[in-house]
Protein backbone atom coordinates (compact mmCIF):
# COMPACT_ATOMS: atom_id res chain seq x y z
CA UNK A 1 0.00 0.00 0.00
CA UNK A 2 1.26 3.13 -1.06
CA UNK A 3 1.17 5.94 1.48
CA UNK A 4 2.28 10.17 0.80
CA UNK A 5 4.25 10.95 3.94
CA UNK A 6 6.44 12.98 5.68
CA UNK A 7 9.17 11.07 6.98
CA UNK A 8 11.79 11.33 10.12
CA UNK A 9 14.99 12.26 8.95
CA UNK A 10 16.08 8.18 9.20
CA UNK A 11 12.94 5.71 7.92
CA UNK A 12 15.57 2.46 8.18
CA UNK A 13 13.89 -0.78 8.73
CA UNK A 14 10.44 0.73 8.10
CA UNK A 15 10.26 1.04 4.13
CA UNK A 16 10.62 -1.34 1.46
CA UNK A 17 12.93 -0.81 -1.64
CA UNK A 18 9.99 0.83 -3.82
CA UNK A 19 10.03 3.53 -1.28
CA UNK A 20 12.14 6.99 -1.12
CA UNK A 21 12.34 10.27 0.36
CA UNK A 22 13.25 13.21 -1.10
CA UNK A 23 13.92 16.61 0.53
CA UNK A 24 12.34 20.48 0.54
CA UNK A 25 12.19 23.37 2.15
CA UNK A 26 8.40 24.80 3.59
CA UNK A 27 8.53 27.97 5.57
CA UNK A 28 12.44 27.36 5.90
CA UNK A 29 11.77 23.96 7.68
CA UNK A 30 13.63 21.16 6.20
CA UNK A 31 11.07 18.49 5.16
CA UNK A 32 11.75 14.87 4.41
CA UNK A 33 8.90 13.62 1.97
CA UNK A 34 7.64 10.55 0.27
CA UNK A 35 6.25 7.39 -1.18
CA UNK A 36 6.27 4.95 2.08
CA UNK A 37 5.09 1.35 1.13
CA UNK A 38 3.00 -0.19 4.07
CA UNK A 39 0.78 -3.19 4.30
CA UNK A 40 -2.70 -2.69 2.86
CA UNK A 41 -5.80 -3.31 5.80
CA UNK A 42 -7.17 -6.51 6.59
CA UNK A 43 -10.83 -5.83 5.76
CA UNK A 44 -13.40 -8.93 6.68
CA UNK A 45 -16.65 -8.03 5.46
CA UNK A 46 -18.30 -10.37 8.61
CA UNK A 47 -16.27 -9.16 11.54
CA UNK A 48 -17.58 -7.48 13.89
CA UNK A 49 -15.10 -4.98 13.13
CA UNK A 50 -15.89 -4.34 9.54
CA UNK A 51 -19.88 -5.13 9.42
CA UNK A 52 -20.79 -1.43 9.54
CA UNK A 53 -17.92 -0.18 7.12
CA UNK A 54 -16.54 0.03 4.16
CA UNK A 55 -12.86 -0.17 2.62
CA UNK A 56 -12.14 2.32 -0.34
CA UNK A 57 -9.33 2.07 -2.64
CA UNK A 58 -8.03 5.69 -3.37
CA UNK A 59 -6.94 7.26 -6.77
CA UNK A 60 -5.98 10.67 -5.95
CA UNK A 61 -5.80 13.27 -2.99
CA UNK A 62 -4.77 16.91 -2.02
CA UNK A 63 -4.19 18.83 0.89
CA UNK A 64 -5.15 22.26 2.73
CA UNK A 65 -3.61 24.77 4.87
CA UNK A 66 -4.45 22.56 7.78
CA UNK A 67 -2.35 20.42 6.53
CA UNK A 68 0.81 22.88 6.43
CA UNK A 69 0.65 22.79 10.41
CA UNK A 70 0.51 18.71 10.38
CA UNK A 71 3.59 18.82 8.05
CA UNK A 72 5.46 21.36 10.04
CA UNK A 73 4.82 19.35 13.33
CA UNK A 74 5.95 16.13 11.81
CA UNK A 75 9.33 18.38 10.38
CA UNK A 76 10.37 19.74 13.66
CA UNK A 77 8.86 17.11 16.52
CA UNK A 78 8.07 14.16 14.91
CA UNK A 79 10.24 10.98 15.68
CA UNK A 80 13.33 10.50 13.20
CA UNK A 81 12.49 6.63 12.36
CA UNK A 82 8.96 7.42 11.91
CA UNK A 83 6.20 9.02 9.20
CA UNK A 84 3.12 10.50 9.15
CA UNK A 85 0.90 9.95 6.15
CA UNK A 86 -0.69 13.42 4.98
CA UNK A 87 -3.46 14.73 3.27
CA UNK A 88 -7.59 15.82 3.97
CA UNK A 89 -9.28 14.99 0.65
CA UNK A 90 -9.15 11.54 -1.49
CA UNK A 91 -10.99 10.51 -4.36
CA UNK A 92 -11.51 6.67 -4.52
CA UNK A 93 -13.57 3.25 -5.07
CA UNK A 94 -15.20 1.29 -2.45
CA UNK A 95 -13.49 -1.46 -3.14
CA UNK A 96 -14.85 -4.08 -0.09
CA UNK A 97 -18.12 -3.79 1.79
CA UNK A 98 -19.02 -5.05 5.85
CA UNK A 99 -22.21 -6.98 5.65
CA UNK A 100 -24.65 -4.78 7.14
CA UNK A 101 -23.62 -1.81 4.84
CA UNK A 102 -26.58 -1.14 2.53
CA UNK A 103 -25.47 2.30 0.81
CA UNK A 104 -22.22 1.62 -0.49
CA UNK A 105 -21.35 -1.25 -3.19
CA UNK A 106 -17.95 -2.25 -4.39
CA UNK A 107 -17.13 -0.03 -7.02
CA UNK A 108 -18.64 3.13 -5.98
CA UNK A 109 -17.03 6.19 -6.45
CA UNK A 110 -16.33 8.05 -2.92
CA UNK A 111 -14.99 11.30 -1.12
CA UNK A 112 -15.19 12.20 2.29
CA UNK A 113 -18.15 13.59 3.75
CA UNK A 114 -17.00 15.95 6.15
CA UNK A 115 -20.37 16.82 7.79
CA UNK A 116 -19.51 18.74 10.87
CA UNK A 117 -21.59 18.77 14.61
CA UNK A 118 -25.31 17.72 15.56
CA UNK A 119 -23.69 14.54 14.34
CA UNK A 120 -25.53 11.20 15.61
CA UNK A 121 -23.72 7.82 14.87
CA UNK A 122 -22.25 6.72 18.14
CA UNK A 123 -18.23 6.15 17.56
CA UNK A 124 -18.27 7.85 14.51
CA UNK A 125 -16.85 11.59 15.07
CA UNK A 126 -17.87 14.42 12.98
CA UNK A 127 -16.23 16.96 10.59
CA UNK A 128 -13.04 15.23 8.51
CA UNK A 129 -12.87 11.37 8.59
CA UNK A 130 -9.03 11.50 7.90
CA UNK A 131 -5.82 13.35 8.18
CA UNK A 132 -4.12 10.66 6.40
CA UNK A 133 -6.05 10.42 3.17
CA UNK A 134 -2.76 9.45 0.64
CA UNK A 135 -3.49 6.19 2.29
CA UNK A 136 -3.80 4.22 -0.81
CA UNK A 137 -6.67 2.25 0.87
CA UNK A 138 -8.35 2.73 3.88
CA UNK A 139 -11.11 1.73 6.15
CA UNK A 140 -14.26 4.30 6.87
CA UNK A 141 -17.58 4.23 8.15
CA UNK A 142 -20.22 4.88 5.31
CA UNK A 143 -21.59 8.14 6.91
CA UNK A 144 -18.49 9.66 6.64
CA UNK A 145 -18.36 9.14 2.51
CA UNK A 146 -20.77 10.35 0.06
CA UNK A 147 -20.55 9.38 -3.77
CA UNK A 148 -19.25 11.03 -6.50
CA UNK A 149 -21.24 12.63 -9.35
CA UNK A 150 -19.80 10.96 -13.28
CA UNK A 151 -19.43 14.28 -14.20
CA UNK A 152 -16.53 15.05 -11.94
CA UNK A 153 -13.38 13.93 -12.25
CA UNK A 154 -11.23 11.69 -9.74
CA UNK A 155 -8.47 14.75 -9.75
CA UNK A 156 -11.39 17.35 -9.29
CA UNK A 157 -13.06 15.12 -6.69
CA UNK A 158 -10.31 14.98 -4.89
CA UNK A 159 -10.17 18.46 -4.19
CA UNK A 160 -13.75 19.55 -4.05
CA UNK A 161 -14.91 18.62 -0.67
CA UNK A 162 -13.79 20.95 2.23
CA UNK A 163 -13.88 24.26 -0.26
CA UNK A 164 -17.06 23.35 -1.55
CA UNK A 165 -18.93 22.16 1.96
CA UNK A 166 -17.12 24.54 3.62
CA UNK A 167 -18.33 27.64 1.16
CA UNK A 168 -21.63 26.62 1.00
CA UNK A 169 -22.24 26.50 4.77
CA UNK A 170 -21.22 30.12 5.05
CA UNK A 171 -23.36 31.45 2.02
CA UNK A 172 -25.90 29.71 3.68
CA UNK A 173 -25.84 31.40 6.85
CA UNK A 174 -25.16 34.55 5.90
CA UNK A 175 -29.03 34.40 4.42
CA UNK A 176 -28.14 36.62 1.31
CA UNK A 177 -30.57 39.28 -0.15
CA UNK A 178 -30.71 40.47 -4.21
CA UNK A 179 -28.45 43.48 -4.79
CA UNK A 180 -25.75 42.66 -1.59
CA UNK A 181 -22.61 43.89 -1.76
CA UNK A 182 -19.97 41.36 -0.73
CA UNK A 183 -16.41 41.50 0.35
CA UNK A 184 -14.32 37.89 -0.09
CA UNK A 185 -10.76 38.74 1.22
CA UNK A 186 -7.69 36.66 0.74
CA UNK A 187 -9.03 35.84 -2.92
CA UNK A 188 -6.08 33.71 -3.66
CA UNK A 189 -6.71 31.08 -1.23
CA UNK A 190 -8.66 28.01 -2.04
CA UNK A 191 -11.58 28.84 0.11
CA UNK A 192 -12.44 32.14 -1.42
CA UNK A 193 -11.40 30.84 -4.94
CA UNK A 194 -14.90 28.68 -4.23
CA UNK A 195 -16.85 30.87 -2.75
CA UNK A 196 -16.43 33.25 -5.53
CA UNK A 197 -17.68 30.51 -7.99
CA UNK A 198 -20.47 29.75 -5.94
CA UNK A 199 -21.45 33.04 -5.51
CA UNK A 200 -22.19 33.15 -9.77
CA UNK A 201 -25.69 31.73 -8.87
CA UNK A 202 -26.50 34.90 -6.68
CA UNK A 203 -27.54 38.22 -7.75
CA UNK A 204 -25.42 40.01 -5.59
CA UNK A 205 -21.50 42.19 -5.90
CA UNK A 206 -18.26 40.54 -5.16
CA UNK A 207 -15.61 42.56 -4.46
CA UNK A 208 -12.17 40.84 -3.40
CA UNK A 209 -8.96 41.58 -1.58
CA UNK A 210 -5.41 39.92 -2.80
CA UNK A 211 -1.64 40.68 -1.92
CA UNK A 212 -1.57 38.98 -5.37
CA UNK A 213 -1.95 41.51 -7.94
CA UNK A 214 -0.71 39.01 -10.36
CA UNK A 215 -4.58 37.66 -9.95
CA UNK A 216 -6.38 40.54 -10.17
CA UNK A 217 -7.33 39.60 -14.06
CA UNK A 218 -8.00 35.73 -13.24
CA UNK A 219 -10.26 37.02 -10.50
CA UNK A 220 -11.84 39.29 -12.46
CA UNK A 221 -12.93 36.55 -15.16
CA UNK A 222 -14.60 34.79 -12.33
CA UNK A 223 -17.06 37.03 -11.55
CA UNK A 224 -15.41 39.36 -8.83
CA UNK A 225 -17.04 42.95 -9.64
CA UNK A 226 -13.51 44.66 -8.79
CA UNK A 227 -10.73 43.30 -6.94
CA UNK A 228 -8.70 45.01 -4.56
CA UNK A 229 -4.71 44.08 -3.88
CA UNK A 230 -3.73 45.59 -0.59
CA UNK A 231 -0.79 46.04 1.10
CA UNK A 232 -0.57 43.42 3.57
CA UNK A 233 0.86 45.42 6.12
CA UNK A 234 -2.29 48.19 6.57
CA UNK A 235 -3.24 47.99 9.68
CA UNK A 236 -6.99 49.08 8.44
CA UNK A 237 -8.47 48.54 5.18
CA UNK A 238 -10.24 51.78 5.34
CA UNK A 239 -6.25 53.33 4.82
CA UNK A 240 -6.47 51.90 1.10
CA UNK A 241 -7.61 54.05 -0.79
CA UNK A 242 -9.59 52.01 -3.87
CA UNK A 243 -11.69 50.13 -0.81
CA UNK A 244 -12.13 53.03 1.37
CA UNK A 245 -13.63 54.76 -2.31
CA UNK A 246 -15.81 51.83 -3.00
CA UNK A 247 -17.09 51.28 0.86
CA UNK A 248 -18.25 55.13 1.04
CA UNK A 249 -19.85 54.91 -2.41
CA UNK A 250 -21.78 51.56 -1.67
CA UNK A 251 -22.11 52.90 2.26
CA UNK A 252 -20.51 50.06 3.48
CA UNK A 253 -20.23 46.24 2.63
CA UNK A 254 -23.12 43.86 3.45
CA UNK A 255 -21.45 40.94 4.15
CA UNK A 256 -17.89 39.90 4.58
CA UNK A 257 -16.55 35.96 4.03
CA UNK A 258 -12.90 35.74 5.38
CA UNK A 259 -11.26 32.66 5.71
CA UNK A 260 -8.26 34.03 7.91
CA UNK A 261 -9.74 36.09 10.81
CA UNK A 262 -6.97 37.00 12.54
CA UNK A 263 -5.60 38.33 9.18
CA UNK A 264 -8.43 40.31 8.70
CA UNK A 265 -11.55 40.98 11.31
CA UNK A 266 -9.83 43.81 12.99
CA UNK A 267 -9.05 45.84 9.16
CA UNK A 268 -12.47 45.30 7.89
CA UNK A 269 -15.16 46.00 10.74
CA UNK A 270 -14.93 49.49 9.51
CA UNK A 271 -15.73 49.23 5.64
CA UNK A 272 -19.29 47.26 6.86
CA UNK A 273 -22.31 48.70 6.63
CA UNK A 274 -24.93 48.83 9.54
CA UNK A 275 -26.31 45.45 10.33
CA UNK A 276 -23.97 43.65 8.34
CA UNK A 277 -22.46 40.32 8.78
CA UNK A 278 -19.13 38.75 9.51
CA UNK A 279 -18.40 35.23 8.85
CA UNK A 280 -15.24 33.43 9.20
CA UNK A 281 -13.90 29.76 8.84
CA UNK A 282 -10.53 29.38 10.03
CA UNK A 283 -7.47 31.55 10.93
CA UNK A 284 -3.31 31.77 9.62
CA UNK A 285 -1.65 31.65 12.29
CA UNK A 286 -1.88 27.70 12.64
CA UNK A 287 2.06 27.02 12.26
CA UNK A 288 4.55 29.62 13.65
CA UNK A 289 5.24 27.34 16.57
CA UNK A 290 7.19 25.44 14.39
CA UNK A 291 8.96 27.75 12.30
CA UNK A 292 10.04 29.92 14.86
CA UNK A 293 8.69 32.87 12.66
CA UNK A 294 6.56 34.74 15.35
CA UNK A 295 3.06 36.25 13.91
CA UNK A 296 2.47 39.67 14.14
CA UNK A 297 -1.02 41.11 14.38
CA UNK A 298 -2.55 43.93 12.46
CA UNK A 299 -5.63 45.42 13.36
CA UNK A 300 -7.61 46.90 15.56
CA UNK A 301 -8.00 45.74 19.43
CA UNK A 302 -10.45 43.46 20.51
CA UNK A 303 -11.86 46.49 22.65
CA UNK A 304 -12.02 48.86 19.36
CA UNK A 305 -13.20 45.78 17.42
CA UNK A 306 -16.31 44.72 19.90
CA UNK A 307 -16.85 48.70 19.99
CA UNK A 308 -17.66 48.90 16.38
CA UNK A 309 -19.41 45.40 16.07
CA UNK A 310 -21.94 46.88 18.90
CA UNK A 311 -22.39 50.38 17.20
CA UNK A 312 -23.22 49.24 13.96
CA UNK A 313 -25.02 46.24 14.65
CA UNK A 314 -22.94 43.73 13.28
CA UNK A 315 -23.36 40.30 13.05
CA UNK A 316 -19.82 38.10 13.64
CA UNK A 317 -20.37 34.27 12.12
CA UNK A 318 -18.29 31.70 12.96
CA UNK A 319 -18.23 28.33 10.61
CA UNK A 320 -16.36 25.28 10.84
CA UNK A 321 -17.02 22.83 7.50
CA UNK A 322 -20.69 22.02 6.78
CA UNK A 323 -23.49 19.88 6.96
CA UNK A 324 -23.91 16.91 4.21
CA UNK A 325 -26.85 19.05 2.36
CA UNK A 326 -24.28 21.71 1.73
CA UNK A 327 -21.86 19.27 -0.06
CA UNK A 328 -24.64 18.03 -1.53
CA UNK A 329 -26.02 20.45 -3.27
CA UNK A 330 -22.47 21.54 -4.31
CA UNK A 331 -22.07 18.33 -5.94
CA UNK A 332 -25.24 18.60 -7.45
CA UNK A 333 -24.54 22.04 -8.77
CA UNK A 334 -20.91 20.71 -9.98
CA UNK A 335 -22.68 18.22 -12.13
CA UNK A 336 -24.95 20.55 -13.30
CA UNK A 337 -23.06 23.07 -14.85
CA UNK A 338 -23.70 25.34 -12.65
CA UNK A 339 -19.98 25.56 -10.11
CA UNK A 340 -16.89 25.66 -11.31
CA UNK A 341 -13.84 24.64 -9.27
CA UNK A 342 -10.30 25.51 -9.90
CA UNK A 343 -7.73 22.64 -10.82
CA UNK A 344 -3.97 24.06 -10.62
CA UNK A 345 -2.31 21.06 -11.66
CA UNK A 346 -2.66 17.40 -10.91
CA UNK A 347 1.46 15.41 -9.79
CA UNK A 348 2.29 11.77 -9.58
CA UNK A 349 4.45 9.03 -9.33
CA UNK A 350 8.04 10.32 -8.12
CA UNK A 351 6.88 13.87 -7.93
CA UNK A 352 6.46 14.02 -4.37
CA UNK A 353 8.29 16.91 -3.23
CA UNK A 354 7.36 18.45 -6.43
CA UNK A 355 3.30 18.33 -5.47
CA UNK A 356 4.30 19.73 -1.82
CA UNK A 357 7.07 22.50 -3.37
CA UNK A 358 3.31 23.51 -6.11
CA UNK A 359 1.34 23.13 -2.93
CA UNK A 360 2.77 25.34 -0.54
CA UNK A 361 5.69 27.44 -2.26
CA UNK A 362 4.64 28.39 -5.39
CA UNK A 363 3.86 32.01 -5.41
CA UNK A 364 1.60 31.59 -9.45
CA UNK A 365 -0.51 28.85 -7.78
CA UNK A 366 -4.23 29.48 -8.05
CA UNK A 367 -6.62 26.63 -6.96
CA UNK A 368 -6.06 22.85 -5.84
CA UNK A 369 -3.11 20.91 -6.39
CA UNK A 370 -3.73 17.38 -6.58
CA UNK A 371 -1.19 14.19 -6.32
CA UNK A 372 -2.84 11.03 -8.03
CA UNK A 373 -1.54 7.27 -7.68
CA UNK A 374 -0.07 6.18 -11.29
Amino acid sequence: MKNIAICGSSLAGLTTPESFVETIKIEDVLVHCGLVHTQEPNFIPNDPIHREQVLVKKYAFSCNYRDKNLILKMATAGLASSFYAIGSEFAGTVVAVGAAVTDFRVGDRVMADNHYADFEIGGVAPGIPSNNSSREYQIFHPAKLIKIPPEMPDEVAAAFGLGAQTSYSMIRKLDLTNGARILVTAARSNTSLFIIQALQQYDVEIYATTTSPAFVTKLEQMGVKTVIPIDPNLQNLKDDPTLAAIAHQIEGFNAVIDPFFDLHLGRVVDLMALNARYITCGFYDQYSNFTGKLFEYRGQSMGAIMATVMLKNLHIIGNCLGQTGDLKNALQDYADGKLKMTLDSVFSGNQVGAFFERTYNASDRLGKVVYRYS
